[in-house]
């Protein structure tokens, strides 16, 4: 709301004049084509037209001069498709400025109220439109797109470059992501990791047989050994148990020194030969010392027969076996991948789970035995058996 003051007749002083945004008005108006008819007293004072309305009161085209702050009985005469519709309420003068009067309303019952709101939404909707209204959204519309048309400015080549450079960018951004969802929920569907894999092959490991001293008769560096290479030297004490007095009646009868190797006090030495041409893989660094029953000393790999991937999946997957058709394995420390087939499956009491044997499509180093293996097995489409 704006305030201005205008000039003041000689002898009179300036009056404020405040100027009412349409924005700040309470209620909204439109222009309805309408007659009002103004009684005081039970008389009929005027017939003039409606020049706007609402929910607040109304504006009139009036030539004569009204009290203001008069009260009348004002009829809103409405004709709506062919039927005439009358609204009756009290209104009371509150301004006029030339022919232009404003009126409030002061008694309006509810139900006349939602007929007038109605009345106005119809009309600001375009429901409901005389010949005036339909000329003036007309011109409107002409006045909206000349104005458009007129500052409307063609692009640059520039401009348009840059907008053409964005939509590559927004599109290749949209089909990137719709790629990456869809390589995920192939990944998700069609792909078993492995839980865990690891080189092997049908190898002969060599233990200690009992608790002892071992050494390793093998030069430092050897990777492969003959049949009947000696490969290390046991010592160990030998172990004996009396069960039956058959075997008492035999202690008695030995000679002091067989007595004292018979219960312990003597070593037997023993060499281990090799019983295969083979490679030689060390579990752990070969080192001359005293060694525990059963600890591993050395696996003899055969030549004649490759690695293979042992892979362990979970159990519920082996309905999934038959449909594998791709697989991919990786060795931790080799940058090549493998490719490969599944050749048997059997159940891993141990890790109770599925344990998969993989024979890879190109032999792998020997350097790979008992290594690490990240194994991924494809699918194919379900309903679908191995060929």
């Amino acid at each position: 709301m704006s305030m201005t003051n205008s000039p003041a007749a000689p002898g009179k002083t300036s009056a404020n004049i405040v100027h009412e945004a349409v924005d700040e008005r309470q209620y909204v108006r439109t222009r309805i084509n309408a007659r009002v008819r103004l009684a005081s007293g039970g008389q009929t004072v005027i017939e003039t037209t409606l020049q706007d309305i609402s929910l607040g009161g109304i504006g009139l085209l009036h030539e004569g001069p009204l009290t203001i702050g008069a009260l009348y009985d004002a009829s809103i005469q409405l004709r709506l498709n062919q039927v005439d519709l009358s609204i009756d309420g009290k209104v009371k003068i509150v301004s006029q400025r030339g022919n232009e009067v404003g009126a409030q309303f002061v008694e309006l019952d509810a139900q006349k109220r939602d007929i007038l709101r109605y009345i106005i939404t119809a009309y600001m909707s375009g429901e409901i439109a005389d010949i005036n209204g339909l000329f003036n959204v007309m011109q409107r519309e002409n006045y909206i797109k000349e104005r458009k048309h007129k500052y409307a400015s063609p692009r640059s080549a520039g401009a348009r470059l840059k907008a053409m450079t964005g939509t590559l960018l927004y599109s290749a951004a949209g089909l990137a992501a719709l790629a990456f969802v869809g390589y995920k929920g192939y990944m998700l569907f069609f792909r078993i990791p492995a839980l865990q894999a690891q080189v092997a092959t049908n190898a002969q490991i060599i233990s200690m047989p009992d608790n002892g001293y071992v050494k390793f008769l093998l030069p430092a560096g050897t990777t492969e050994v003959k049949a009947g290479q000696p490969l290390a030297s046991i010592s160990t004490q030998l172990a004996t148990s009396f069960t039956s007095p058959a075997d008492m009646k035999a202690v008695a009868d030995l000679s002091p020194g067989d007595l004292q190797t018979l219960l312990g006090r003597a070593t037997i030495e023993t060499v281990i030969n090799s019983p295969c041409d083979c490679q030689v893989y060390f579990p752990s660094q070969p080192l001359d010392g005293y060694g525990y029953k059963e600890a591993p000393l050395m696996h003899l790999l055969p030549k004649d027969q490759g690695l293979f991937v042992r892979a362990n999946v979970p159990f519920d997957k082996l309905a999934d076996v038959s449909r594998i058709r791709s697989v991919d394995m990786q060795v931790f420390g080799l940058d090549e991948h493998f490719s490969g087939k599944v050749v048997d499956a059997r159940v891993d009491e141990v890790n109770r789970n599925l344990s998969l044997t993989i024979a890879p499509d190109s032999p792998l180093p020997a350097t790979a035995y008992q290594k690490a293996v990240s194994v991924d097995l494809f699918l194919g489409l379900p309903f679908t058996g191995q060929n």
